[in-house]
């Protein structure tokens, strides 16, 4: 049974969207996907006033995006992948989200960054809106980038977030023939206020709950015939994954939309969106 069936990539006549889009129908041939694409047309109160409707603005932003559209339709057509548009209207992050429920898409796409203009909102920072709000997994996918999936990053902790993470990973892993990163950080939260012993010693009992998630996990990809290393590295979570994922030279990092909270990390939030944001990799963040 396939993984990803459909995939929804977002497009908004960027670099970085198109750079993204052209990935999306790679993957989708690899994998044996269907592709949808879609832009939104950001109509707010400044386009839905009398005003701007009377001096057409709003035809003037449908037209742009039709435009867009047309050119990813020629752009599959020239990979012989056959792709369905889609265009909407209204808040991007909310359509490219309703989009995905009502076409029951397995993967969203989408670049790192947009531009202003038509584009605004789509990319940039309403991705990590689009990421949090977004019922299935989400690729984003740096400008430049040509996603190559021969060697994953994937940072755990235990959680059923990087246990699904670990998943996704490992069906990429058996499908693309790659190897995998299987890396655990032990991080004390700042706030925590303990006598120097008993902080090694919660250290030590972290360190060790590390070892044996990874190699639990370096077990099972053994027996599905994927190589995998290890590491359990003290440090800080983001820090760490980006450190990490320019010395091994990662291809993509897979990690979990979440992760555990109180003494432990918290994949989420503060951590995928430094990933992301400071990383130049691509990296999927994987949902329940």
């Amino acid at each position: 049974m396939k993984l990803y069936k459909k995939i929804l990539a977002c497009v908004d006549g960027s670099e970085e969207s198109f750079n993204a889009y052209k990935n999306a129908l790679r993957l989708a041939k690899g994998i044996g996907a269907e592709v949808l694409a879609i832009t939104v047309v950001p109509v707010g109160p400044a386009l839905s006033s009398a005003l701007s409707l009377f001096i057409g603005m709003k035809d003037t932003f449908k037209k742009g995006a039709e435009k867009i559209l047309k050119e990813a339709l020629d752009i599959a057509e020239e990979e012989g992948i056959k792709v369905k548009d889609i265009l909407e209207e209204g808040e991007p992050f909310h359509r490219i989200v309703d989009t995905a429920y009502a076409e029951g898409v397995d993967l969203i796409v989408l670049g790192k960054t947009g531009k202003s203009g038509l584009a605004k909102g789509i990319l940039g920072s309403t991705a990590m809106r689009t990421i949090g709000a977004s019922p299935v997994d989400c690729l984003v996918i740096p400008k430049e980038v040509t996603l190559k999936i021969k060697r994953i990053l994937l940072p755990v902790d235990g959680s059923e977030y990087s246990e699904k993470a670990a998943e996704r990973a490992l069906f990429l892993a058996k499908n693309f023939n790659a190897s995998v990163d299987i890396l655990f950080v032990v991080e004390l939260p700042l706030e925590l206020y303990e006598p120097p012993a008993e902080l090694v010693n919660l250290i030590e009992t972290l360190r060790n709950e590390g070892e044996e998630i990874v190699r639990k996990l370096k077990l099972k990809f053994k027996e599905e015939g994927v190589p995998s290393e290890t590491y359990v590295i003290q440090g800080n979570v983001a820090e760490e994954i980006l450190g990490l994922s320019d010395k091994v030279e990662a291809d993509l990092i897979v990690m979990g939309s979440h992760g555990r909270t109180g003494l432990k990390r918290l994949l989420l939030g503060s951590v995928t969106e430094k990933v992301i944001n400071f990383g130049k990799k691509p990296v999927l963040v994987v949902k329940l």
